[in-house]
């Protein structure tokens, strides 16, 4: 006996559906017909008794029971009851359903018919994909009750359900039918597909799946794609972003940044302690190579609610908004692009709200390309979108000299290669236009202060520093720069390897050699074993040997003296003093803490505290 029947179907060049029914003897019922409407486009109507779903070139009409539901997407609007509950994956929407008065819950009016044009469906639900559904069932109760049944057996199902996000039907509609337990039911689930954004999310994410990057050529190949198909920045920017956050490595990071938040929303305030998670969980989605847009959203969704005291805005926020408003304000024209000082306003802007963690300036940004879409399409003023792009083309060279120079920083596995350093140059170029200091003030001098870089990690930031403007001048080619910088890389591969063989030798042997004669035959002993096993000359061996034992000593130092001292005072001046003298990078000295803590079996809570000063 038919159990379950499936039929695939186009309506318009943008719409498609997937329509699958289920359920007890199928095969001796009528439940489909096909036509057309009054223009002569296609039109597809599903039906049973008093339910039934048309679906033609321009809208979706229903009437009867069931409803709508689609997969989140990351930084969309979702209400605050689902968003922090991590099992909820799924918007639904029941046909007929209201928020009782004291909005605990949800109960049903007698409204059992209406339409939705597919923009609407698929803008303000999932970008790529949507459902609908109904339930023949064989009682014929009142359209509320029906409803009220139907939530009952499977609300909680269709919020949860992984099936939704991966498009598996079939598994989705048995997995409803064995919630419904009605055995003479008939389920009919109907998914939509808009193939233009199909095609867009499916290339964006095989581009940016390949490396956690998209290049300049895959830039373009996107933005070729999305301009055939007509496809808004919004909706690209919310398809990128939804890509990105899936991808496992960042999803990871994320979920345990949002999990944070989620803590701090329940206390209704944010803990010295949860503070200090969330910033080593930024610096993490920077080693990552994460784009610092995903927490941020996580700040606007999961603080907005809370009650916080009235703050001024600073500074560079209210240039910000000013700078955006006025793309609307002026009558546009070729001439009345935005200024040079105005692009450099907003870069420093971009660059204090990623230090600071303010969620505002994406805010901004993301209602001044919505309200840009909505000028473009429903009054044809393209004036304000040609300015908004000409901005965000200098963000979209922002994000990309950032992530390569981070990740070359504080990545020991990264390399340089001839297309990045040459992507740099033309970024470069580009920031000094603006303002001649722009490159070094923006991305040089703010890494060269960071507290967790490392002292190779530095030399590889003033070499690419060095290496871009003697390559201006002339005085050397890509070639002898990526020579520089590939030597620096390695070096710094050999002091890891090292720093490996030699630190179980000091902590067992040396802690308990105390005369110079012994500490240095000791070392004669390392140079011997360490020029058998690598390939090194023994002036580089000898440097970097030493410079392995100068700072295991200063840990030893640190672990041994200093920091219980600094437990036991609660001496945060003396912690910070080292800090800043040692030249040991802080990552080093809070995994010195870590293990210390660990060891002594003491509150994890207190490192954190004492870590976040």
């Amino acid at each position: 006996m038919i159990q379950d029947f499936r039929l695939h179907g186009v309506v318009s060049e943008q719409i498609e559906y997937f329509a699958t029914i289920a359920g007890h003897d199928i095969s001796h019922r009528y439940f489909f017909e096909e036509g057309k409407d009054a223009q002569g486009h296609p039109r597809v109507r599903f039906f049973s008794l008093g339910s039934e779903l048309i679906l033609s070139a321009q809208d979706v009409t229903h009437k009867g029971n069931g409803g709508s539901f689609c997969e989140y997407m990351f930084g969309g609007d979702q209400p605050i009851e689902d968003l922090m509950r991590s099992e909820v994956l799924n918007r639904l929407i029941m046909y007929g359903g209201v928020a009782t008065e004291n909005r605990r819950g949800i109960e049903f009016v007698p409204q059992t018919q209406g339409a939705e044009e597919y923009s609407r469906i698929f803008f303000e639900g999932h970008a790529v994909t949507n459902y609908f559904f109904f339930v023949y069932m064989e009682k014929g109760d009142e359209f509320t009750e029906q409803q009220a049944l139907i939530l009952r057996h499977v609300g909680k199902r269709l919020k949860r359900s992984p099936h939704v996000g991966r498009g598996d039907d079939l598994g989705l509609v048995h997995e409803l039918l064995a919630e419904l337990d009605m055995p003479r039911c008939m389920l009919f689930l109907i998914r939509l597909v808009h193939k233009q954004h199909d095609a867009f999310y499916r290339l964006f994410r095989e581009v940016y799946h390949r490396d956690r990057s998209v290049s300049d050529r895959d830039g373009e190949r996107l933005h070729a794609l999305a301009s055939h198909y007509r496809i808004n920045h919004f909706d690209q920017e919310r398809m990128k972003i939804d890509v990105i956050y899936k991808h496992p490595d960042n999803k990871r990071i994320i979920d345990e940044y949002k999990d944070v938040l989620i803590e701090g929303e329940r206390d209704q305030e944010i803990s010295h302690t949860q503070r200090a998670r969330l910033i080593r969980l930024r610096t993490l989605c920077v080693r990552n190579d994460i784009p610092i847009i995903l927490p941020n959203i996580l700040d606007e969704l999961l603080l907005k609610n809370r009650a916080v005291a009235e703050v001024h805005e600073p500074t560079y926020i209210q240039e910000c908004r000013e700078i955006f408003e006025g793309i609307f304000l002026r009558e546009w024209k070729p001439d009345k692009l935005i200024t040079q000082e105005d692009l450099a306003k907003l870069l420093w802007a971009k660059r204090k709200a990623t230090e600071g963690q303010d969620p505002t300036f994406d805010g901004i940004l993301m209602d001044t390309v919505r309200i840009c879409d909505e000028l473009s399409e429903q009054e044809g003023n393209d004036g304000p979108l040609e300015n908004f792009g000409y901005i965000v083309t200098h963000f979209d060279r922002y994000d990309a000299t950032y992530m390569i120079i981070n990740h070359l920083a504080f990545n020991e596995d990264a390399e340089l290669s001839g297309d990045k350093l040459r992507s740099l140059i033309g970024h470069k170029k580009v920031f000094d236009g603006i303002d001649p200091d722009l490159f070094y003030t923006l991305f040089i001098v703010p890494i060269l202060r960071n507290k967790y870089l490392t002292h190779f990690g530095r030399n590889k930031i003033r070499a690419v520093d060095g290496g871009l403007r003697t390559i201006e001048r002339g005085d050397q080619s890509v070639a002898d720069v990526l020579k520089t910088i590939s030597e620096i890389r390695h070096q710094e591969q050999l002091y890891l390897s090292i720093y490996d063989r030699v630190t179980k030798r000091i902590h067992d042997v040396y802690t308990r050699i105390h005369s110079k004669e012994q500490r240095e035959e000791m070392r004669k002993q390392l140079i011997s074993e360490l020029s058998m096993d690598m390939e090194i000359d023994t002036p580089l061996l000898d440097r970097l040997l030493n410079q392995t034992i100068l700072n295991i000593n200063k840990e030893i130092y640190y672990t041994d003296r200093l920091l219980p001292q600094i437990v036991h005072e609660e001496n945060a001046n003396l912690r910070r003093d080292f800090f800043d003298n040692s030249g040991l990078d802080r990552f080093t000295l809070e995994e010195l803490e870590r293990k210390y803590y660990e060891q002594h079996k003491m509150d994890g809570k207190n490192l954190v505290a004492l870590q976040a000063g």
